[in-house]
């Protein structure tokens, strides 16, 4: 995690090229995955920074620095500010019933960074999510916004309030509307709960009492999203259904900052409707057509443009193997269905997310495919130079 006054993570960059001793490619390989946790980030800040500008009617705060715009909590109480007027808006119109969440206290408008005004700013922010119905453990602590000290929680915590945000009527990021675009495809094909941990303490269900959005297939852009001035128009009511799992959802995946680990084909989403697969075998092919079995239902025929990202950015992991055989096949991928990939044996949904980052969705969450790809290649955990860097040392 960053810390005080470090410039926060900004867009990934390629992987570094291993060196020949195993020393060295061990420090870059140990480097390279520091900067994936880092990097795994952005993406969300990013799509939190697009929200955040809609919802406030402002257009200054990038996935870049958006820690720094953040850390005084001037920000996040104008947004709990505007999410109490629409939640006070509809529950006096009849659309949500309960009680208003509102945000106590002042908000020190001209808090200087790292003072205690901005923590009383944060701590007034804090409580309203607690109004809000944000769950314990995705709650982030002052220090984790003013001081940068847990980016991480603070992204989950502001997703959290973006999904339940949305009762309200407001427009939700990007990743909140892929998400339902998912929950709608598990619930028309059936499967049973792909990308959605029994592990994760919330499960987001998409009541059908008013009819369906058209679908936000891989979204391009930001724009991509519907906005009516700064607060767009309905959507479907979330509804919150608790687990009883006692783990922590605090990451985007497992608690050491990787990614879930996924129950292998149990998500019912089946892995031999179709031949499209890629392996390290053919990762000098220059043909990246993919041939599609009769009855796969993969929306349109060919290669889409995800196909494509997804092979690239599997082949960019495939040339770090350093195994004997030039023809490991030990990293598979196979393409299941629209949107839908079956990496290392689990089954999971990608999607692309303003054009450029490839979103897995995992555990209840989000990680980038890049990160996915690192943690789940056979290789990075049974190659003897993938050994730790002590024991290498010791020889």
């Amino acid at each position: 995690h960053p810390r005080p006054g470090t410039a926060p993570p900004g867009p990934p960059r390629g992987p570094p090229t291993p060196t020949e001793t195993d020393e060295e490619y061990v420090e870059l390989y140990q480097d390279r995955i520091l900067e994936a946790q880092a990097s795994q980030l952005y993406p969300l800040m990013e799509d939190l920074a697009d929200w955040l500008n809609k919802t406030l009617c402002i257009d200054y705060i990038t996935g870049t620095n958006f820690l720094d715009m953040l850390d005084n909590g001037v920000v996040v109480c104008h947004l709990a500010r505007v999410i109490q007027d629409k939640a006070k808006q509809a529950v006096e119109s009849g659309a949500v019933k309960g009680p208003v969440p509102s945000i106590k206290g002042r908000c020190f408008e001209t808090a200087p960074r790292r003072s205690f005004f901005s923590r009383d700013n944060m701590e007034n922010f804090i409580q309203f999510c607690r109004q809000l119905g944000v769950h314990e453990n995705l709650l982030f602590e002052s220090d984790d916004l003013v001081l940068h000290a847990q980016p991480r929680h603070v992204v989950l915590c502001l997703l959290e309030v973006a999904r339940i945000a949305t009762r309200y009527s407001l427009e939700p990021p990007g990743l909140v509307q892929l998400e339902k675009e998912i929950a709608e495809e598990e619930a028309d094909g059936g499967h049973s709960d792909s990308g959605m941990s029994h592990s994760s303490l919330l499960s987001w269900q998409y009541q059908a009492q008013t009819p369906k959005r058209e679908k936000l297939r891989h979204s391009s852009s930001s724009s991509a999203l519907s906005v009516a001035g700064c607060f767009g128009g309905g959507l479907v009511p979330l509804a919150v259904r608790p687990h009883s799992s006692t783990g922590d959802r605090r990451s985007l995946g497992d608690a050491d900052g990787g990614v879930a680990v996924l129950r292998g084909t149990s998500d019912g989403v089946p892995s031999d409707n179709t031949e499209d697969e890629w392996s390290r075998g053919s990762g000098e092919d220059p043909d990246l057509d993919l041939e599609v079995e009769a009855g796969a239902s993969t929306g349109t025929p060919g290669v889409s443009e995800l196909d494509r990202k997804v092979q690239l950015a599997t082949r960019a992991v495939q040339r770090h193997c350093r195994c004997a055989s030039a023809k490991c096949d030990k990293l598979r991928v196979k393409k299941v269905g629209e949107g839908r990939y079956s990496i290392a044996g689990k089954n999971v949904f990608i999607r692309l997310l303003k054009g450029r980052h490839m979103m897995v969705r995992v555990g209840g969450g989000w990680d980038t495919l890049e990160h996915f790809l690192q943690r789940h290649d056979p290789c990075q955990g049974s190659n003897p130079r993938h050994r730790p860097r002590s024991s290498l040392k010791k020889n």
